[in-house]
């Protein structure tokens, strides 16, 4: 084997780029490799903005050397599309970003992407602190807690068909499917609503199609599956029977579950024909359905313009006007639960009245007080007893 000639091991040149230097004491040098050998590095330290020094660094001395373009890298891809946020963005997600640029920071900090990261992660945190502050995001910036309560309606029913739209394009069929219910359910007639309607028909039509390939496969294959599972000798045969019984028995008492929660999309088992076709017939069905959803929409206005009408007549006190429209609300749909932000900003005392004192609470608040005055005497007796007579 050829020995390392003396050129070598003496001296290599390279290319200036600048690094972070983590030495075994915790101190950090940002600089740049002049030189190195088989036992130390010669290096140009940035000791500030302007001034530099040169330092030779044994290489025991050193346990880390962090890479500065690899840190531009990984921010340019992992962090910086981190910001600007996208509308509607939950605090969870916001949570779990705040996470990964804090991670990013504290690993490359005194690096020039440590610092694009710093000024991001203090971005992401005031905007998470305008959520906890009951904001949110839009497509058009923050809106505060008070304009959120007033346009409630609006914002909610679009949150939850952003997430509709998000599992229609993750191709998340059946999710989407109960997440359009979501949608329909609490906010029918929003225009968030209506704008999903058609990406709805859209998707009821490719499931069926989906479901109907899926059918006609296992038509195709169920008979000779059956004939292999028959040619089985007579124990393997017996043990596959039992583990496809075991599986039917199981798909069941899901599908029950899932009917007892009020579920109209049920779970797909691709292996039963009757799974399958059950829920291609609910399918057509609901691409009538929504056609007719479609002619009723026509003619009505939008629920969202009806709750922030409600709204402002709430705020002004005009009984007979938010009484018209909660009739207007009820009539076109719209869930209990919004109604009643109405009712309450009207007068929270309506659905929540002040609890009236009964005799026996007004007997039970009597006998509190008295024992609180029997306790503050027994200490006042205790301390004069202990204190010394003068």
């Amino acid at each position: 084997m050829k020995r390392l000639t003396t050129s070598l091991l003496a001296v290599l040149i390279l290319p200036s780029s600048a690094d972070i230097f983590t030495l075994k004491d915790g101190t950090k040098l940002d600089a740049t490799i002049l030189k190195r050998t088989i036992e130390e590095y010669e290096l140009e330290v940035n000791v500030t903005k302007s001034i530099r020094e040169t330092r030779t660094i044994k290489r025991s001395e050193i346990v880390n050397i962090e890479r500065v373009n690899e840190a531009n890298s990984i921010f340019e891809k992992k962090i910086a599309p981190l910001l600007p946020t996208p509308a509607y963005l939950s605090a969870e997600d916001y949570d779990f970003r705040i996470h990964t640029v804090e991670s990013f920071v504290a690993k490359h900090k005194l690096t020039s992407a440590g610092t694009k990261a710093n000024s991001l992660l203090k971005e992401l945190t005031k905007e998470r602190e305008m959520l906890s502050q009951g904001g949110i995001k839009t497509e058009s910036g923050f809106i505060d807690a008070d304009k959120l309560a007033a346009d409630a309606l609006a914002i909610n029913s679009k949150i939850t068909a952003t997430k509709f739209k998000k599992l229609v394009e993750s191709r998340s069929y059946l999710a989407a499917l109960r997440q359009y219910d979501i949608l329909e359910r609490n906010f029918y007639g929003s225009k968030a609503q209506r704008e999903a309607l058609p990406l709805m028909t859209r998707l009821v039509e490719t499931y069926a199609n989906l479901l109907f390939r899926d059918l006609e496969k296992w038509n195709a294959s169920s008979k000779q599956r059956m004939e292999n599972i028959e040619r089985l000798p007579e124990a393997q045969r017996v043990q596959v029977e039992k583990v496809e019984m075991q599986r039917k028995e199981n798909f069941e008492e899901q599908w029950i579950k899932e009917e007892n929660e009020g579920l109209r999309w049920m779970s797909i088992n691709t292996r039963s024909a009757q799974s399958l076709e059950k829920s291609i017939a609910t399918l057509e069905k609901e691409a009538a359905r929504l056609e007719s959803i479609q002619e009723q929409l026509a003619v009505s206005q939008e629920t969202d313009d009806l709750f922030r009408q409600g709204w402002i007549a709430a705020s002004a006190k005009n009984q007979e006007e938010l009484e018209s429209l909660l009739d207007t609300l009820e009539e076109n749909g719209v869930s209990e639960e919004y109604l009643n932000k109405l009712v309450d900003h009207f007068d929270p005392t309506i659905n929540n009245p002040p609890i009236e004192e009964t005799a026996e609470m007004m007997d039970k608040k009597e006998m509190m007080d008295k024992k609180e005055m029997m306790d503050e005497t027994e200490k006042m007796d205790k301390k004069e007893m202990s204190e010394p007579v003068k």
